[in-house]
């Protein structure tokens, strides 16, 4: 049919619906990386992505983006708290003083977008589902309320999604079409990483001063270790974008059981910055 996907533009678009909820609930920031608690993503019988916890994940990535970018992600809701208040439609929302948000609201409303950007759609040029003989898919697991919406009485906190649509930019053309399966045909290699969520670690930071994590990746190979740090919260009142830097002062790594394996004595403070 000629027809290729443009990179990065594949998405979910839907409503939010808060009612059944209390009267002042609303939604946490940066809304649709929360949403998704676990994504799959399977070409064919392959597993090319499966990520437990996918929000908290992308949520730091998308603190590195700049405020360009972020100021152009309202539809993925990374918006300021009035305005979520009043696309949410929270009983205790702002009247005055927010005329830019209620004016953004009149434009978008309850409508938010799931970017389905996985690097295989987004840094290999045109994507052409024709030319492959085995069907790309994406199986998303939502979140729990409690990870999704703030308010006040935790007993009543409630969502759903409504007027669900698959939305991507599309370009008909034969020449695109033709260059593309001739890549596929002569053995196209997809580059891309795969994040795993290998444990939950719980500590005191005040008395657990020292953690032993032990990774068993199964894996050819391994690009990086992450170790992301969030607080406690309570149902109903989470900051979704709040990571903590627990000060870690030296950090040891052991390697089929040979220690030190990066620097003889660890890495220590004055280290941290360059391994980052």
């Amino acid at each position: 049919m000629n027809e290729v996907l443009v990179p990065g533009s594949l998405a979910l678009v839907f409503n939010i619906d808060l009612s059944g909820g209390h009267a002042n609930n609303f939604l946490v920031q940066n809304v649709t990386r929360a949403l998704v608690d676990r994504l799959h993503v399977k070409f064919g019988g392959t597993t090319l992505h499966d990520t437990v916890g996918y929000g908290i994940y992308k949520i730091f990535e998308d603190l590195f983006l700049s405020q360009e970018e972020r100021d152009n992600r309202i539809l993925e809701g990374i918006q300021s708290e009035d305005l979520c208040k009043i696309r949410s439609g929270a009983g205790d929302k702002k009247t005055s003083g927010v005329k830019a948000e209620i004016t953004l609201n009149e434009v978008y409303g309850s409508k938010y977008r799931i970017r389905l950007d996985h690097q295989i759609l987004t840094d290999h040029g045109v994507f052409y589902p024709q030319g492959l003989y085995k069907d790309l898919t994406f199986e998303t697991t939502l979140a729990e309320a409690a990870d999704v919406v703030n308010g006040s009485d935790t007993t009543n906190l409630k969502y759903k999604l409504t007027n669900i649509q698959l939305e991507y930019d599309m370009i008909r053309s034969k020449t695109l079409a033709d260059e593309a399966h001739s890549v596929y045909s002569s053995g196209k290699e997809f580059v891309y990483d795969h994040v795993m969520r290998s444990q939950v670690v719980t500590f005191k930071k005040v008395t657990g001063t020292r953690k032993n994590i032990k990774i068993d990746a199964q894996k050819r190979s391994l690009k990086a270790l992450l170790l992301l740090f969030i607080g406690p919260y309570t149902n109903g009142a989470r900051d979704s974008e709040k990571y903590i830097f627990p000060d870690l002062t030296k950090v040891s790594v052991t390697i089929n059981g040979s220690p030190n394996m990066l620097y003889t004595n660890g890495v220590e403070s004055k280290d941290m910055w360059e391994e980052a």
